[in-house]
């Protein structure tokens, strides 16, 4: 892909959070993920909204927009309406404070490296379909499982920036087998490694590419072994270095990512947007949501 980078007058956070509840696990919805979105992600977002107000950050949360529609047929075959249907969760995003963005984490979740161009068009038309219908913005995309495709629909259909894959080492990492990704992915976190300071990227069709600078990683499994304050300590790095190089530090999670060892989870958490905000407020960084980057775009 053929872009420009585009230089920021200050640094800035900018935090992505993807929405899915049962939909992330569509295609292999095990009964203990299932049993969690159930009975912790709702509670989860709850705190999320709570933490980011104390600190006055805004996020750009990309949800799947079929939690929006009540899909009888579905329910019943997949199981409850709670795991599938959650309108009055993302209208406590839309109604929080400070004003978060709602973006578009596409309608079901399907892989586009997977679809023909037939089909994303359809899922995005889709998506968008149900964001005109609640009044919400179209602007900003995360594609699910990251996997990047199909561009030139995104912005046929309204899309101004999309969220791409980790940079700097995870990014020239990106042919890899999958397995050998994740494996390099926790390496990262384990050791006392700066996450990079990102920019935005203007593609030829106008397509603002934002690339992430870090994934608040789950705390269960082999990522037990990830010490909360190196991963603190690494973050802080981050946002020191966008803000030295007038960069983007660009955190991103799933509520599904405090699902285990919650309380840690939320402590690093609130380190982290201690730190933004104590840079935020000397004036020497400013918090962004995904849309804000293509508003010059449109």
């Amino acid at each position: 892909m053929t872009y420009e980078t585009l230089p920021m007058q200050r640094g800035a956070l900018c935090i992505s959070i993807d929405l899915e509840l049962a939909w992330g696990v569509w295609d292999r919805p095990d009964p203990t993920t299932l049993r969690l979105v159930r009975t912790k992600e709702r509670d989860i977002v709850r705190r999320l909204l709570s933490v980011l107000r104390r600190y006055e950050v805004a996020a750009t949360w990309a949800i799947v927009s079929q939690l929006l529609e009540h899909n009888r047929d579905h329910t019943i075959a997949r199981g409850e309406d709670t795991l599938w249907y959650a309108p009055e969760v993302i209208e406590a995003i839309r109604t929080a404070r400070p004003a978060h963005e709602i973006g578009s984490h596409s309608f079901t979740h399907p892989y586009f490296n997977a679809l023909d161009a037939a089909t994303a068009r359809n899922e995005l038309a889709e998506a968008r379909r149900v964001h005109d219908a609640h009044g919400l913005e179209f602007r900003s995309f995360v594609y699910p499982r990251n996997l990047v495709a199909h561009g030139d629909a995104l912005r046929e259909h309204g899309i101004v920036v999309f969220r791409s894959v980790d940079a700097g080492v995870l990014e020239m990492a990106g042919r890899l087998h999958p397995a050998a990704r994740r494996v390099l992915n926790l390496g990262t976190k384990l050791l006392p490694v700066t996450p990079p300071a990102v920019w935005p990227r203007r593609h030829q069709s106008g397509l603002i590419e934002l690339p992430s600078s870090l994934l608040l990683m789950a705390r269960n499994g082999p990522r037990k072994l990830i010490r909360p304050t190196l991963l603190h300590a690494n973050a802080r790095r981050g946002l020191e270095s966008a803000q030295a190089r007038k960069g983007l530090f660009h955190l991103w999670f799933h509520p599904s990512n405090f699902y285990y060892d919650t309380d840690t989870q939320f402590q690093v958490f609130e380190a982290i947007l201690s730190d933004a905000a104590r840079l935020r407020d000397a004036g020497t960084l400013e918090v962004r949501t995904m849309g804000s980057f293509g508003m010059d775009e449109s």
